[in-house]
């Protein structure tokens, strides 16, 4: 029975974040952090949603980055409703390999040339660095997985007059 009731337990604490989407209220000032780099699906006034990369959140719209690789596409501020962010987390082993693949190179390229030394110093500390965080990024990659998309209302408030 207490078997039974820790596995019930275990399977509500991972399936209740997944279940409960989150929605906020953000004013078009505050969007940037939100949006900014992701891919979103927006909402406007029409029949149709938006979907795209985020490259700027700008004072008279967003800034959606064109698939065809021609110029970037603006959504004007008016027409926006609701947007929901689809990608926000699950980057964590991405991030680790950017920021240590340099200072790994670094350190074999030290090794052999005249910093030896410095290179058979640096590269075992960063190489255990990297084997101490994967398990950590990957589950953090796993339980972004489970995360709903982030829903967002705009509070646009008045639009601002330009002169």
């Amino acid at each position: 029975m207490k078997n039974t009731a820790c596995i019930l337990m275990l399977v509500f604490a991972v399936t209740a974040p997944a279940a409960a989407a989150e929605k906020l209220w953000v004013k078009w000032s505050n969007l940037g952090y939100y949006l900014e780099g992701h891919q979103v699906t927006v909402t406007n006034d029409g029949p149709r949603e938006f979907k795209g990369k985020c490259l700027r959140v700008d004072y008279s719209g967003l800034i959606f980055e064109d698939p065809k690789g021609g110029r970037p596409q603006l959504l004007q501020r008016a027409k926006v409703q609701h947007i929901k962010v689809t990608d926000l987390g699950g980057r964590q082993m991405a991030r680790l390999i950017n920021r240590t693949g340099p200072a790994l190179n670094y350190g074999r390229k030290m090794t052999f040339s005249p910093g030896t030394p410095v290179g058979l110093v640096v590269t075992p500390i960063v190489g255990a660095y990297i084997v101490a965080s994967t398990p950590f990024c990957l589950l953090g990659d796993l339980v972004s997985l489970l995360k709903p998309a982030l829903e967002i209302e705009v509070d646009s408030g008045p639009l601002p007059v330009v002169q």
